[in-house]
């Protein structure tokens, strides 16, 4: 395997190498050059950092840290996937010394014992946009279009933004940009046993963004869809949808299994979706006002401004982060709210409240499935704004996936998908923020080259048509 990819590296030209080289860097200064946040272990960072803490001094996984004890034991709680990274980062310097439950738990402990850990989240980033040239120069055979996927991360200012907090969406866009390459490396390769790589890269996908696991069977839908068709080879078709099914689903299994010890139930992470549905469901509740509101409020930069211009303030209001009566408020607090009330009345624990209330919400929306796809929409457009150049990206990534329908290009429509499920899921079951879906920045990458080769063409064909007109006037 390694002398191939050295004999893939030495047949770069000069220019790639060089714009590559210029990406890579302007990348690296310009997110360290970004302004930097006070708190990189607020709110969900804390709880990786949790874990990162006590995999780097116990070797065990749990998020709450006891530094007062020579052992821990197991815990469930978030992805394991990006405290695993940071229990090695960690290691480096004296962060294990500096990151206490004093500080952690109230108000964070500065900048200082999570250097590293931004510089490994911007690393992330910066490999991101390398795999993704190599990705793109497989795919098309274009240099050209290589160059622009890997541009589009490399100097993608809105994307950058969130990197300077210690979670896990950088770890989780190098994976899925990975994921991305190795099928298209296996794809184009005859052994079936080159599935075993991207079925390994989807596992530690799904321990960075447990949401993946819910992509598993869409996968294998799609999988045997694609065996269907290919009926000369359907058998060895069939060989690499199961091998990569089996690698990728195995370690989830076994993780389930460890949890299963510890709590007596079968679940890849602690239950998050119940607050995760809760927050999504309230948005159910939009009249028609509310609903073009929604797509105004959510366009980025002048949104807001311009929601408050066009709207009632009673109607803008409730799109507000901290708002008592706003939607984000309402679907986080009321969860436990609910959950509380139910425990209370029937004297039961609150985990098994807590399980009420989701299966209420699950009979909520399927009560009004229509209304929940159609509330899904502006939910869908509030994240594409992680893309700097999202207004013209989502419609190439849209019309690309439609084109690779028509033609029956199954990989490319492979190479498509992670990224729409990270788009449609994340709407459809969360307050889907834009930082949510750097898991679909390799999709925009994709769209993005294959939109500049699209406009090269054009330009070129225009100017060979230009030309003989020009010479016949002389």
């Amino acid at each position: 395997m390694w002398p191939k990819a050295l004999a893939a590296l030495k047949s770069l030209s000069r220019s790639e190498i060089f714009w590559c080289a210029i990406g890579m860097l302007a990348c690296t200064v310009w997110l360290a050059n970004l302004k930097a946040t006070e708190h990189p272990d607020y709110a969900d960072a804390g709880q990786y950092i949790s874990g990162g803490i006590n995999l780097a001094k116990y070797g065990t996984f749990n998020e709450n840290i006891r530094l007062d004890s020579d052992t821990i034991t197991p815990g469930i709680g978030r992805e394991p996937g990006y405290a695993a990274v940071l229990s090695v980062v960690f290691r480096v310097g004296d962060s294990l010394d500096q990151i206490t439950p004093t500080c952690l738990y109230s108000g964070g402990c500065g900048v200082e014992p999570y250097v590293w850990a931004k510089w490994t989240n911007r690393t992330f980033i910066v490999l991101s946009g390398l795999i993704m040239f190599f990705a793109m120069r497989r795919l098309t055979g274009s240099p050209f279009a290589a160059i622009m996927s890997g541009m589009h991360l490399w100097l993608n200012h809105q994307m950058h933004k969130n990197h300077d907090y210690v979670i896990s969406d950088p770890l989780a866009m190098f994976l899925a940009s990975l994921l991305v390459f190795t099928c298209i490396w296996a794809w184009q390769r005859k052994s079936i046993y080159s599935w075993i790589a991207p079925g390994l890269v989807f596992a530690g996908l799904v321990f960075t963004k447990a949401v993946y696991i819910y992509f598993i069977p869409v996968a294998v839908l799609i999988g045997l869809v694609l065996v269907v068709m290919n009926r000369a080879q359907w058998k060895s078709s069939l060989s690499k949808l199961l091998i990569v099914t089996v690698v990728a689903t195995s370690p989830l299994f076994l993780w389930m299994e460890r949890n299963h010890d510890i709590t007596g139930k079968y679940q890849f992470t602690d239950s998050r979706g119940g607050i995760a549905l809760s927050t999504r469901v309230v948005f159910n509740d939009m009249n028609l006002t509310e609903y073009l509101a929604a797509f105004t409020y959510w366009t980025r930069g002048a949104g807001d401004g311009w929601a408050e211009a066009l709207f009632p303030a009673e109607i803008v209001k409730p799109f507000e982060w901290y708002n008592p009566d706003g939607y984000y408020l309402r679907g986080q607090l009321g969860f436990g709210e609910r959950a509380s009330v139910i425990a209370s009345e029937r004297n039961i624990p609150m985990s098994d409240a807590k399980d009420i209330v989701e299966h209420q919400i699950k009979d909520q929306i399927l009560a009004h499935p229509i209304k929940h796809i159609v509330t899904t929409l502006p939910l869908i457009y509030r994240g594409i704004w992680i893309d700097e150049l999202a207004i013209i990206t989502f419609p190439a990534l849209i019309w690309l996936l439609i084109c690779a329908l028509r033609q029956r290009n199954g990989l490319l429509v492979i190479v498509l998908l992670p990224s729409l499920f990270s788009l449609v899921f994340y709407a459809a079951f969360s307050l889907n923020v834009a930082r949510y879906q750097m898991t679909a920045m390799p999709g925009f990458a994709i769209a993005f080259g294959y939109l500049s080769l699209w406009v090269r063409g054009r330009i070129q064909r225009y100017r060979r048509h230009k030309t003989p007109k020009q010479e016949e006037h002389a």
